[in-house]
């Protein structure tokens, strides 16, 4: 019983998600926000079940709502107008309660549950009665074959959907249509493949995986370097009122400012026997100058080695030196800057309490327990409303690139089947066999954050791909990259959208007023040659691209 109480709520969610996807087609065309009543879905089984039902509106309610486009009327509202009706709900009495409601469409549908049999039926309906209705049925034995079966429906009904909304005002209204999964699809409607993007849903479109432009008609590159960018951060780190870019190579730091075209280099600070595996600026001691922290092992790779850096008016100064802290600094809505840090433990990267960080007496100390746990490297961890309820959640890969959520008592609420991340950092562990390195490849940064100004939060991710997909842990080599958005639907994380793949991999990503034009962008240090291979040199670029939304 509790195998099938589980197919059922999957059931459900993974057919909301589709269907919100056909509704979303719709708002990207309406030329004001459209209004929705969702009526809630009728379940028809032995048990009750009554979460299912709750379930099902509040994620279609989170989903469809988009301000300034999409507007989900209150479920008192619409619950009051259904009593004003009685019998079986259909597409005449749907339209009446929509106009009740002074909806444009009207959602509705039922889950019958019998035994391990689930069947779907439900149907959006336009209330002006000028488009035809968009209807689904299937049903399947488990949850096995409803995936592909909803894929191969979401991305027909998408298509005819946008057609039908275009021409709308030169065609009559076809008789109502009902889509069955398990009949052929169209040819345009490929299965798996990836939600259509909506231009003013997503970052400069340019380099967005479904834009037919060429990326490279938008898209900033800097000059190339001849050295290894490990990582990078944006801050006003010297009191101007400037963004600058703090790039770290494995024992420089290179800080720039871009501005009216240019990427100027404004200082450059060189060190002997480091390891920079990661950088990040914010001004924690609030004294008006933004620190520069930088994560560091040392020469063995063996022990952390990090420091802090500060501007005194007239150059770059130490205020702390080897620190035994790996340092992130993440953004918290209502908060400002919060400075985490984390000590290893056992000669293991991803152990060690994770503080919040706070300055006092000449250094930073910790305070108060960030993440209650203690399996993670904070260099792949962040804080935020991942799921849009109000409540912070941590964020962070698990030793294998997976990406995790952590509830505030430790445990993992969700975890990804697919690998993110992939650096090429690493920390040494006690070696297990003579000769033998024992590596341990750090994790890569997240963001959290409403990145796109659509009024709901997305967790940034880098994805490199790997040639051997990690099969010798000692061993990487990474060939092409994105980044992806990803977003809570309830279920767990899923694509919002992609970048196009480059050559190369990832180092480092941030986001923020890059060139300083009053424009957020999406900033990324890329790889182009390891310069692994003897006479070779290595080559890094920085690559930015506008994001849609003012910064703030």
């Amino acid at each position: 019983m509790k195998t099938l109480f589980y197919d059922k709520s999957k059931l459900c969610f993974i057919m909301l998600l589709f269907f919100i996807t056909a509704i979303g087609a719709s708002a990207s065309d309406a030329a004001g926000p459209i209004r929705v009543a969702v009526v809630p879905f009728n379940i028809n089984a032995e048990k009750d079940m009554t979460f299912l039902k709750d379930g099902i509106f509040d994620m279609l309610a989170f989903r469809l709502s988009t301000e300034g486009k999409v507007e989900v009327i209150s479920r008192e509202d619409t619950e009051k107008a259904v009593k004003s009706f009685t019998g079986t709900l259909n597409e005449s009495k749907a339209r009446d309660i929509g106009s009740r409601l002074g909806a444009d469409y009207v959602l509705f549908g039922s889950l019958t549950v019998f035994g391990n049999s689930v069947s779907i039926n439900a149907k959006m309906t336009d209330v002006a009665g000028k488009k035809p209705s968009l209807g689904f049925f299937d049903q399947t034995r488990g949850t096995d074959g409803v995936i592909p079966k909803i894929t191969r429906f979401a991305t027909a009904v998408n298509d005819r959907f946008a057609t039908d909304s275009k021409n709308a005002e030169q065609k009559t209204a076809a008789p109502d249509e009902t889509v069955r999964a398990s009949e052929p699809v169209q040819p345009a409607a490929v299965p798996d493949q990836p939600k259509k993007i909506v231009e003013d849903e997503a970052p400069n479109p340019a380099f967005i995986m479904e834009q037919r432009r060429k990326a490279s008609q938008e898209v900033w590159k800097s000059q190339v370097f001849e050295h290894l960018i490990n990582g990078m951060a944006l801050g006003d780190v010297d009191g101007d009122g400037k963004i600058e870019t703090v790039l770290i190579t494995p024992s420089e730091v290179h800080i720039y400012r871009a501005e009216n075209g240019r990427f100027d280099k404004i200082k450059e600070i060189r060190e002997r026997h480091k390891n920079f595996i990661g950088t990040d600026v914010g001004d924690i001691n609030g004294n008006g100058y933004p620190e520069i922290f930088i994560t560091s092992l040392n020469a063995q790779r063996s022990r952390l080695k990090s420091y802090v850096l500060e501007w005194n008016g007239g150059d770059y100064v130490r205020i702390v030196k080897k620190s035994p802290w790996y340092y992130r600094v993440i953004g918290l809505s209502g908060q400002g800057s919060l400075l985490l840090g984390q000590k290893n433990t056992s000669d293991n990267p991803f152990s060690g309490k994770i503080f919040e960080m706070t300055w006092q007496n000449s250094g930073y100390v910790p305070g108060k327990q960030a993440v209650s746990s203690k399996r993670n490297n904070l260099m792949g961890l962040t804080m935020g409303d991942v799921m849009n309820t109000g409540k912070v959640t941590a964020v962070a890969y698990d030793k294998g690139d997976h990406i995790r959520l952590i509830d505030p008592a430790g445990g993992v609420m969700w975890k990804g089947g697919e690998k993110y991340g992939g650096s090429m950092l690493y920390y040494l562990m006690p070696k297990v066999e003579r000769g033998t390195e024992n590596r341990q490849y750090l994790p890569m940064r997240l963001i959290v954050g409403d990145i796109d100004a659509d009024g709901k939060n997305e967790v940034i991710a880098v994805r490199n791909h790997d040639i051997v997909d990690n099969f010798l842990k000692t061993f990487r080599k990474f060939t092409k990259t994105h980044i992806e958005s990803l977003f809570w639907d309830g279920m767990g994380l899923a694509v919002n959208w992609k970048t196009h793949e480059i050559a190369g991999h990832i180092s480092d990503f941030a986001v923020g007023d890059f060139d300083n034009d009053g424009m957020n962008e999406l900033i990324a240090t890329v790889i182009l040659k390891d310069g692994d291979i003897i006479g070779t040199r290595p080559q890094s670029m920085v690559i930015a691209y506008e994001i849609r939304g003012k910064k703030g």
